[in-house]
């Protein structure tokens, strides 16, 4: 009979991994019949109780932007995150403790219901090893009642999230505002269509509540541009979801959309916003392209907003007000497994008359859940056989951020984008990559392999490509632009340029762009005012190259990009139309640590650090300073140090 269900193998080892494969679906199969066969016996005979008029206490328990972060991992937790009580020396994280945090937080409430908004996958190497299937396993595990889709759930593509899903997860998969094509041609549209739903209701003990998903549109742009490989269409979020709520809005007690399109979206759903529909011309004087614009108007009837993908915590959560002057609950409870949200709301007659949210860090003082663990057990065993995420080599005296810390470049992504430029086959002129490619901080201490698939868990490759002097304008004119609408906090990282991000300007632009890898002796930061080569808020002055000689806009230099910026993702389309592209297939992981190795040691660090202070006056460091900047062990190793040097600069006023 196994045989007959399972097929022919080649070999043992497939028929092994079949039949446990097998035997997963057979146990989650049961598990699924005994608890219809449990509800439907609790319906027989059952009376639904009166709530009119009275007040009743309803538990969201809620997570979001997991990224794989299924096993605890080392932190230095940032000063929001110690603020919102994540301290401790770590590790943190993990899905171990979350499960505990779950049943726990279960058994002290009467009415409970836990959602998770979306990117459940990517951002650690058990990704990169089994494709999703632990995490859609782990959120089975802890018997989640609802998920909406993220747009880092795509990465492997439509098919491998679709069959993940249809294999290990046992809850609603909601996106109101995905379409699926009914194409037989796409395999990955028909087994989506199938999965996904735009709603869910649940009876929590009488109080009916309508969870309607809405998914991710902004991050998946190919879904806008129609004949998308997923066969999936995006729909307009408000319209969307005003749609259903006035459908299920008679038969639910409280309406709660769970989202994962962001904090400006999720506000946008009830204030409104303005669209840009269709391009009118463009201003003969300005050049500038005039856009027709649309009210849309925010919804009306919804209750609560259960929300992700900015990887924030609103501790207190948001009060939003609707044009009927009721208030909507606005929560977010941040990413990488650091936090589980708990909102406790009291709902009289449809209406949310109080709330209390607690953000609970999940640090090494919660347990972790048994069942949990002998889910992960397996998977943990092959996952060290397969990638030897344990090996030390390098050292971090201090933390390396991947965000900058007052100018546009940051030290990790100085570092990214130098072993882009410089390594074998590929030696170009400059690099760029986008900063949310680097998806998390280089934390202190010793490296391993582990950290660098959480730095880079995409496998994206460096590509070269020649580009113009007009290109190079063109393409950090964009930069500069994503860049204001973020704070002017910058969305690209580089190597062998400088330039300054004019955030101030009508439209934003690049100034001042400089190629080559020589810095500018003159320009240093602490120089006085008449030597400083640019001050970015000076409206007059020295403005000289910090790197190089000002770019010309006929000659032809050569780009070291990432792939994914290649092809235009992120909104990169003046590389994507570029025909000069030839990847590499050097991973941006593996440039990196071989430019890490071929660092000095920490001993010549060490060194370095010592003649410096006697240049100062100052005595040598101490045996105990040196123990705690870099221990013995590891001084033979290269050491990791970064900086922020002002190759991007930002200019906030014209």
């Amino acid at each position: 009979m196994f045989g007959l269900f399972l097929g022919g193998s080649s070999g043992s080892a497939g028929r092994t991994k079949k039949a446990r494969v097998f035997l997963r679906l057979l146990a989650l199969s049961g598990l699924l019949s005994l608890g219809a066969l449990g509800m439907a016996c609790g319906r027989e005979g059952y009376k639904p109780p009166d709530l009119t008029d009275k007040d009743v206490h309803l538990t969201v328990l809620h997570t979001s932007d997991i990224h794989s972060r299924l096993l605890a991992y080392r932190l230095v937790p940032a000063r929001t995150d110690r603020e919102l009580g994540l301290d401790g020396d770590g590790p943190f994280g993990g899905v171990a403790r979350i499960a505990h945090i779950i049943k726990e937080e279960r058994a002290k409430a009467d009415r409970v219901l836990y959602l998770d908004s979306g990117d459940l996958f990517q951002g650690a190497p058990i990704f990169n090893v089994f494709e999703g299937e632990v995490e859609a396993r782990a959120l089975s595990t802890m018997q989640i009642d609802a998920y909406v889709l993220g747009n880092h759930d795509f990465d492997n593509g439509g098919l491998v999230l679709s069959r993940q899903l249809a294999w290990f997860s046992s809850y609603p998969i909601l996106a109101a505002n995905y379409m699926a094509m009914n194409d037989s041609r796409r395999v990955a549209s028909e087994e989506l269509r199938r999965l996904m739903q735009p709603y869910s209701i649940f009876n929590v003990k009488g109080l009916r509540v309508g969870v309607i998903g809405l998914a991710n549109t902004s991050s998946m742009t190919s879904l806008g541009e129609g004949g998308n490989t997923l066969g999936l269409t995006a729909s307009e979020q408000n319209q969307t979801l005003q749609r259903y709520i006035n459908l299920i809005k008679n038969r639910v007690d409280l309406v709660v959309t769970l989202t994962h399109i962001g904090l400006t979206e999720d506000e946008h759903l009830v204030s409104g916003y303005y669209r840009s529909d269709s391009i009118l011309g463009v201003n003969d004087k300005t050049q500038e392209t005039i856009v027709e614009r649309k009210w849309v108007e925010g919804v009306r009837g919804l209750d609560m907003i259960v929300g992700g993908h900015h990887h924030v915590v609103l501790n207190p959560p948001k009060n939003l007000l609707d044009a009927d002057n009721r208030d909507v609950l606005l929560i977010h409870s941040g990413a990488f497994a650091k936090f589980v949200g708990r909102a406790d709301v009291v709902v009289r007659n449809g209406d949310i008359i109080s709330h209390r949210y607690n953000a609970i860090g999940v640090t090494s003082a919660i347990k972790e859940d048994p069942e949990m663990v002998r889910m992960l057990e397996p998977y943990v065993f092959e996952l060290n056989q397969k990638i030897d995420t344990t090996r030390i080599f390098a050292f971090a005296p201090y933390l390396v951020p991947r965000f900058g810390r007052g100018t546009g470049d940051s030290s990790l992504g100085n570092l990214v984008a130098e072993a882009m430029q410089v390594r074998r086959r590929v030696e170009a002129d400059f690099a760029l990559t986008n900063s949310l490619g680097i998806r998390t901080d280089l934390q202190p201490g010793a490296v391993s392999l582990e950290q660098f698939y959480e730095i880079f868990p995409f496998e994206n490759t460096v590509t070269t490509l020649f580009v113009s002097g007009k290109e190079i304008q063109e393409l950090l004119d964009f930069v500069t632009e994503r860049s204001t609408g973020r704070g002017c906090q910058s969305q690209a990282q580089i190597a062998g340029m400088s330039f300054v991000m004019n955030c101030g300007a009508t439209p934003p632009r690049a100034d001042l762009i400089c190629i080559g890898a020589s810095r500018n002796p003159t320009c240093k930061p602490d120089s006085p005012k008449d030597k400083v080569c640019f001050d970015p808020l000076a409206t007059e002055g020295p403005r000289t190259c910090l790197w190089g000689t000002p770019v010309k806009p006929f000659s032809s230099y050569k780009l070291a990009a990432n792939d994914y910026i290649a092809n235009g993702g992120s909104g990169f389309r003046v590389l994507q139309r570029n025909t000069t592209q030839r990847d590499t297939r050097v991973s941006l992981r593996d440039a990196l640590i071989e430019y890490i190795e071929g660092l000095p040691d920490c001993n010549k660090w060490l060194a370095s650090v010592d003649a410096q202070r006697k240049t100062e006056g100052r005595s040598p460091l101490s045996d105990e300073e040196k123990e705690k900047l870099v221990p013995k062990s590891y001084r033979s190793l290269p050491c990791i140090l970064g900086a922020e040097d002002g190759r991007i600069r930002r200019r906030l006023t014209e």
